[in-house]
């Protein structure tokens, strides 16, 4: 991840650098201080020397900061560079599977990935540029200290560090156990929250509000509850850090004091001692929170991260066949579980450049084989093949070229009209978009189409007709091998549809295997080929002239339907 193609290894080397200079800064420093106060005491320094060790320790005290400020511009951008990078996988990773995913928690993993900014920014500051950089310096001003000082010294400064370590890893191993159940709280609430936003029209129409109100007010208890335990452990580590880190810096000081006063150590030494204690000290004693902290943001950076290597897809690019598809499905079934009806054994031919519809009474399997049969989902047993390619082989972020499917119920992004009508893999013209909403009546024939109407979200803005006749003159000409709507065409009067199938059919021709789901007994009359589902399985397939003549079952769903 850390490449050229990224731009970070520059960010992080000059980060680096910077950081190191900080380092030297903040270890000379004091040194430089010792050697002016013992200088004067013996009264040996000139001038010239004591202005320019002031000048010394005033620039390491300064220095230090702004070589930080300095090294966070660079961080900051690594930082914004890394998220970037790590979103993009992840979405990659993601979206195919949140397509055919019934269940999708789209909420959860919306909220991991607007928390990741702020995770990155708490382990790259925190563990990397904090924590690291004190060991370096505490190990610096041990050395130093063993090169001036008896070893004394530096075993009490080694035994406070040893007793910081411990209570932080008792901390930690607790920390992290409240972190990850506050973690999952708050996905929780954001799941709730985004859940409800997106469906604030079935909320409030229903009288739902208050109690919708009701259920994110108890996943905010529940976040509160969890966060108190959190922050109550955290307050016993820091308790047990800063009791440690305090302890030890009192035997510190008062041995230096002692020895001072016996005339075994100088004022300069005894400063030296003492600014390195409290370097070492008191950056440790926040280490509790920066760990506490970075508990919660490891496991969202983790919980991305193992997003982006989930299902990831292959380098392989399988071809798609040149020309229509030919589909076959080979003894195909699929179950939802928990009793939910599915598909059963199902087997048929769909011929290259035919058209197929797929009849049946509600919940008979129709929209469960339309997905099947485009690879949302995955059937429990059975093939489908297309043009001799398992459907299985192809990654998901590659079926689109073999097989485009068309849901009922069209979801339009939160942009202009033309946007929307232009999507990839769209071959249309804005001429050829607005000449062919212009025959299907899209709006008023006195109305002109502002093709620059953000349509809001979901296509909010227009109505169910509007929606479906927009998505279907955006596929109109688009070059694959099959097609499928799965009752795209369910919000059109029968003259609408009639029309837009024919212009379908020229449009595609020969070229494009077209599948259709419809309740429409006339277009079941001009089909080359109609599947008749019924109870999860295929009772029958042929003409409509031959399923009329052969299935009484048939002949009875038209008489219940009109059309």
């Amino acid at each position: 991840m850390v490449d050229r193609a990224t731009g970070l290894r520059a960010d992080l080397g000059a980060s680096l650098a910077l950081e190191a200079a900080a380092i030297g800064l903040a270890t000379g420093g004091p040194l430089a201080l010792k050697m002016l106060l013992d200088g004067m005491g013996q009264g040996h320094v000139s001038t010239a020397l004591a202005c320019g060790l002031v000048v010394a320790f005033i620039l390491s005290w300064l220095g230090g900061g702004v070589l930080q400020a300095w090294r966070q511009c660079f961080s900051q951008n690594m930082l914004n560079r890394l998220n970037a990078v790590i979103v993009d996988e992840a979405l990659a990773s993601v979206m195919p599977s949140l397509v055919g995913n019934r269940d999708s928690d789209s909420g959860r993993l919306l909220g991991a990935m607007e928390r990741l900014p702020f995770s990155l920014q708490v382990i790259v500051e925190g563990l990397i540029w904090q924590i690291a950089p004190t060991i370096v310096q505490v190990l610096i001003s041990l050395a130093i200290i063993l090169s001036i000082l008896k070893p004394l010294y530096v075993v009490i400064l080694a035994l406070t560090l040893a007793g910081f370590a411990l209570s932080a890893w008792f901390g930690a191993v607790r920390q992290n156990t409240v972190s990850l159940e506050a973690s999952a709280t708050a996905g929780q609430l954001s799941e709730t929250m985004g859940d409800v936003l997106r469906n604030a029209r079935r909320v409030v129409l229903n009288g739902a509000l208050p109690a919708e109100r009701q259920l994110i007010s108890e996943r905010f208890e529940g976040k509160r509850q969890a966060f108190r335990r959190m922050l109550t452990s955290q307050l016993i580590m820091a308790l047990l850090q800063y009791g440690t880190a305090g302890l030890g810096l009192a035997c510190l000081l008062t041995l230096g004091a002692y020895d001072v006063l016996a005339g075994r150590m100088t004022i300069g030494e005894f400063v030296l001692l003492q600014a390195y204690g409290f370097r070492l000290v008191l950056p440790l004693s926040g280490f509790g929170f920066v760990i506490s902290q970075a508990a919660i943001a490891l496991i969202t950076v983790r919980d991305v991260l193992d997003m982006g290597r989930e299902g990831q897809a292959a380098d392989i690019l399988i071809t798609p066949p040149e020309g229509a598809a030919e589909l076959v499905l080979r003894n195909v079934a699929f179950s939802y579980g928990l009793g939910l009806p599915g598909l059963q054994d199902v087997s048929a031919t769909l011929e290259p450049g035919s058209f197929n519809v797929i009849v049946g009474p509600n919940g008979s399997g129709k929209s469960t084989l339309a997905q099947v049969m485009a690879g949302l989902l995955e059937p429990t047993s059975g093939d489908v093949v297309i043009s001799g390619v398992p459907l299985r082989s192809i990654p998901r972020d590659q079926r689109y070229r073999f097989l485009l499917y068309v849901p009922q119920s069209v979801t339009l992004l939160n942009r202009t009209l033309l946007a929307n009508a232009l999507y990839p893999p769209s071959g249309q013209t804005e001429a050829d978009i607005a000449r062919l909403l212009a025959e299907w009546r899209f709006f008023d024939p006195a109305r002109d189409i502002d093709f620059t109407a953000v349509v809001g979200e979901q296509g909010e803005r227009l109505s169910g007709g509007q929606i479906q006749k927009l998505e279907l003159a955006r596929i109109a000409r688009v070059k694959v091998p099959a097609i499928i709507l799965d009752e795209s065409t369910s919000a059109l009067d029968p003259v609408s549809e009639a029309d837009i199938i024919r212009t379908l059919r020229e449009g595609y021709g020969a070229a494009t295997t077209l599948i259709l789901i419809t309740h429409r007994k006339g277009l079941a009359e001009i089909a080359d080929q109609v599947l008749f589902m019924k109870n999860g399985t295929l009772m029958r397939s042929g003409t409509h002239e031959t399923l009329m003549q052969d299935s009484a079952a048939y002949v009875r769903l038209w008489e219940k339907t009109r059309g």
